[in-house]
């Protein structure tokens, strides 16, 4: 898949987000893909998944489906930490405890800029 120009991407985060300096920032890319950043290292190259494997994650965080899939979740000591399971090279994302349960928060609510449109 080609790089895709991010220049233009509107990045969203859940509601429980919207005042915290960090956060999990998601982006739709043309109905097709979503892009995930963490908002505290901009610089650090987004993770570009297919919808259909964002919507499995959505749904496994939810409890509705096994807990294996392409996006891999690790609940470390101190933090949690996002990273491409497909042997894609690719640096993973880290959030703090808060920062992923504001996440997992609009997960579970399904908030809308969450979901891939």
């Amino acid at each position: 898949m080609p790089t895709p120009d991010l220049s233009t991407a509107v990045w969203r985060k859940a509601r429980m987000s919207e005042t915290a300096q960090g956060c999990v920032e998601v982006a739709s890319l043309g109905g097709d893909f979503m892009a995930v950043r963490d908002s505290k290292d901009v610089t650090k190259a987004a993770h570009i998944y297919p919808v259909s494997d964002w919507q499995d994650l959505l749904a496994r965080l939810r409890g509705e489906r096994p807990t294996v899939g392409r996006i891999v979740v690790t609940v470390a000591e101190q933090l949690v930490i996002l990273r491409d399971g497909d042997g894609v090279a690719s640096q993973s994302h880290e959030f703090t405890f808060h920062e992923w349960a504001c996440f997992l928060d609009g997960v579970r609510n399904r908030e809308a800029q969450l979901i891939a449109a």
